[in-house]
């Protein structure tokens, strides 16, 4: 069995921690996705426009998403379209116009389930194009398709995380990966602690405090290319 890499200076805190173990009109609400794994993503549609009822919902598909197939909804029977390869391109949700509210006061959840690349530790966009009508008939369309540095309204992005299984994982940041620390809470917002040599990591305040409080132990504040890391869950 491998052994974990951990000096004399962190082994008080290793057995400390092994005894018990911008509101947007549509977001991603279903969490982290695994990488390289079929999972449902759905997409929550939190208000309308302007008091006025959301009527369709169009979802682009990344690159790194294959293998689309997209559930029923409140909208009633999604349609797709397809592109290079005959791959779904995007995926289309269009609400019954008997099913049109007159004002904003629906609250909804549209789903597909995809295979998400192996693409650990990494933010994967969906531009998203909403459409709402008032009680007059006029139709609005705001796309949520801005990519980070881009003008416009931001594209909901869901994190990948590697794979896990419960207990220790060893894990190494890609070639071209780098987390920032803010980003931490991000990929990590679940594990019970990551190490990476003797520095350490936890979203939880108890945890964080016995690291701070840990001789030999530093806090860990990013991560850069190739950093080989512990996690445990």
């Amino acid at each position: 069995m491998q052994s974990i890499p951990m000096g004399a200076a962190t082994a008080a805190l290793f057995c400390v921690l092994t005894a018990g173990v911008a509101d947007a009109h549509v977001s991603i609400s279903s969490g982290p996705a695994a990488a390289n794994k079929s999972q449902k993503i759905t997409f929550t549609i939190g208000h309308g426009c302007e008091n006025a009822d959301t009527v369709a919902v169009r979802v682009e598909i990344p690159a790194a998403v294959s293998s689309v197939r997209a559930l029923r909804s409140d909208f009633g029977k999604p349609s797709i379209e397809r592109g290079a390869g005959n791959a779904i391109s995007a995926v289309v949700w269009r609400k019954p116009d008997a099913d049109v509210q007159d004002e904003d006061i629906g609250y909804y959840d549209l789903t597909i389930r995809a295979r998400v690349g192996n693409v650990p530790f990494t933010q994967i966009y969906f531009k998203i194009h909403q459409t709402c009508r008032t009680a007059t008939g006029v139709e609005t369309t705001v796309s949520w398709a801005a990519l980070p540095g881009e003008a416009g309204e931001p594209a909901p992005a869901v994190a990948v995380v590697p794979t896990r299984q419960a207990g220790w994982n060893k894990y190494v940041v890609g070639a071209n990966v780098s987390i920032a620390a803010a980003d931490l809470p991000t990929y990590f917002g679940d594990a019970l602690i990551v190490w990476r040599g003797s520095a350490a990591y936890s979203a939880n305040p108890i945890t964080t405090a016995l690291i701070a409080s840990t001789a030999g132990v530093a806090s860990l504040t990013d991560l850069a290319p190739n950093d080989e890391i512990w996690v445990k869950y």
